[in-house]
């Protein structure tokens, strides 16, 4: 907990956040983390641009399962989230999946309207994460990290930095751990800053590790609802 007057002075910066919780696959649940994804009929698994290799469904949210309270963030419909996980071909080092827009990795927000007619698909993946399904959100505060407010005074920083404000683990909202929320990548539309919707941690819910204990990020641009993606950076 963080002392209760750095409290008051960080209340105006404080967000809400959700921690998702997971338990075993149910048949026909949308919101998902790993197993088989939406995909319109007749269209093929999403594959690496290196590899060539069905990517993992990393994460799959139907905006209907999120907590009301969030507003959906990423718009009317489901986000999805694949990676490609081949280590023998180095998908993740040569296509630079740390990167936005990286060819190991697809990110998209399918609208409500182009869902109706999408099934799941029974294509198997080596190694697939066994699937978990979405069974309900914890809310938590999120506060800056110290990096994240410079203009604090070194104690509060001091502060700031020993109780580790900026939360780890998935989270759907609050603060990015470890990145600025205004250093979104461009979209490549318009060239605004992407906005932060989602974080997938290490280990976390997902048996997997951004390179050297990573954390990842997924970015929508508010002007152009269709371009997200994904990122992440070591700690």
């Amino acid at each position: 907990m963080l002392p209760e007057e750095l409290r008051h002075k960080l209340a105006f910066y404080q967000r809400p956040s959700w921690r998702p919780r997971s338990g075993p696959a149910v048949p026909g649940a949308l919101s998902k983390f790993g197993g088989a994804p939406l995909l319109m009929e007749g269209e093929s698994w999403p594959c690496c641009g290196h590899c060539h290799q069905p990517m993992q469904l990393f994460v799959q949210l139907d905006s209907r399962d999120l907590p009301a309270a969030a507003s959906q963030p990423f718009g009317d419909g489901v986000l999805q989230v694949f990676y490609c996980t081949n280590m023998d071909e180095e998908c993740e080092i040569v296509e630079q999946s740390n990167l936005p827009f990286s060819e190991a990795t697809l990110c998209r927000v399918i609208p409500r309207e182009h869902c109706h007619g999408f099934d799941a698909l029974p294509a198997a993946i080596p190694d697939a994460f066994i699937e978990k399904s979405l069974t309900g959100w914890d809310r938590q505060v999120d506060y800056p990290g110290p990096t994240q407010l410079p203009t604090l005074a070194d104690d509060e920083l001091e502060l700031l930095g020993r109780f580790g404000a900026a939360r780890s683990g998935d989270k759907l909202l609050g603060w990015p751990l470890g990145q600025r929320p205004d250093a979104g990548p461009p979209c490549p539309c318009c060239d605004r800053p992407m906005r932060f919707v989602l974080q997938l941690d290490s280990l976390s819910t997902l048996p997997f590790m951004f390179g050297d204990d990573g954390c990842a990020h997924i970015c929508q641009c508010p002007r152009h609802p269709q371009v997200a993606t994904i990122l992440w950076q070591s700690r």
